[in-house]
């Protein structure tokens, strides 16, 4: 198993960029060499072994995104509100599983997309997730189901672009808003799906805001991403 590897995802108006990510297996990473490097929350110790595993993870992928970019190595501090602080030259997004971290890092001198968010999950729980009326409304299945998709994965692909959505809006938000506050509105041959804020969630996302977004399924999991 590779640690650590990078993959591509497409940004329509900016061309690709690199996903960084960190493979792990669950329960062997707390308290390693890896562990060691990542400076901690003040409150780390006090954190569940899970939470303090996902967490080392995400960071570490960061790293190796930083490093990637020839950045230099910066840690990555978490928020009151447990939201990544980025620095002012890049932007970013980090999401994680059981057994795998991602991250992205958008330089804000590349294009013009200032908000970028990723999401990851697991293909296996696509069968688990039975809320599709908080998830979306019929017409947004719609959307998926013309494409033929089985209903377990395109609720699993729905619920995870919004995941994406709700993080790349969440730095000019500050606050908690809900998956139906974003409907999916349109998707293209590209597999590129638009979407529109119902509402205004602050004075930098007014009602009618468009993101866009996609996905790919990589072995067991499912990512997708979402940018505006």
């Amino acid at each position: 198993m590779k640690r650590f590897y990078q993959t591509q995802i497409r940004l329509s108006e900016s061309g690709y960029v690199n996903v960084s990510h960190f493979c792990f297996i669950e329960g062997s990473l707390v308290g390693t060499d890896y562990g060691m490097a990542i400076t901690k929350p003040s409150d780390y110790g006090k954190w569940r072994s899970k939470r303090k595993e996902t967490f080392l993870a995400g960071r570490l992928a960061v790293r190796h995104a930083q490093m990637y970019l020839n950045m230099s190595v910066k840690d990555i501090p978490k928020a009151e509100d447990g939201s990544p602080v980025w620095p002012t030259e890049y932007t970013g997004s980090i999401s994680h599983t059981d057994n795998q971290a991602v991250a992205v890092i958008l330089p804000q001198a590349q294009g013009d997309i200032q908000y970028i968010g990723i999401d990851l999950e697991r293909l296996v729980n696509a069968d688990k997730l039975d809320i599709a009326h908080l998830i979306g409304l019929e017409r947004e299945f719609k959307i998926l189901i013309a494409e033929g998709m089985e209903k377990s994965f395109l609720v699993l692909l729905l619920f995870s672009l919004k995941e994406s959505v709700y993080k790349a809006l969440y730095p000019a938000v500050r606050e908690f808003f809900d998956f139906l506050d974003v409907e999916l509105i349109s998707k293209d041959g590209n597999d590129v799906f638009e979407f529109q804020v119902k509402r205004q969630l602050s004075e930098k996302i007014p009602s009618g805001f468009i993101l866009r977004g996609s996905y790919a399924i990589q072995d067991e999991h499912l990512m997708t991403w979402a940018y505006c």
